[in-house]
């Protein structure tokens, strides 16, 4: 299994079916390829982590960076993982704060895979808001 994190600025200032747009469209390739993970979208930022077969990771990952719908692409991840943390997600999808936006984009991810802060903070985040998935 492999991750990748990363997070980028928004190319314009999305309306609300564009999100839908790109978070739709993000599951149908995702459940295609057997990828899984998280989008986040705050002030015209995303943070994403995906994951799985890392061949279909990095695949992914190209499909992203080559996309018009951002700049800037910070990658905070990118190594093997043990298991997958959003299994039950093609492509689950938040609205966080900006305090939580920056707090997960600032933690340290590189050279700790799962059991680092970055990890940690996304998956208590991610517990934590389940009520408000959008």
């Amino acid at each position: 299994m492999h991750a990748i994190a990363y997070v980028s600025s928004g190319s314009w200032n999305l309306l609300q079916e564009q999100l839908d747009r790109i978070v739709s469209e993000s599951r149908r390739l995702n459940a295609r390829h057997g990828v899984t993970g998280v989008l986040l979208y705050c002030d015209g930022n995303f943070m994403q982590y995906i994951e799985g077969e890392e061949d279909a990771v990095v695949e992914t990952f190209a499909r992203i960076r080559a996309s018009e719908s951002h700049y800037q692409i910070n990658e905070l991840m990118n190594q093997a993982i043990v298991e997958r943390e959003f299994s039950d997600w093609a492509m689950g999808f938040l609205l966080p704060s900006p305090e939580e936006f920056v707090e997960l984009a600032v933690a340290r991810w590189k050279g700790t895979a799962q059991t680092g802060p970055g990890a940690t903070l996304l998956r208590a985040f991610w517990a934590g808001c389940r009520g408000r998935m959008a």
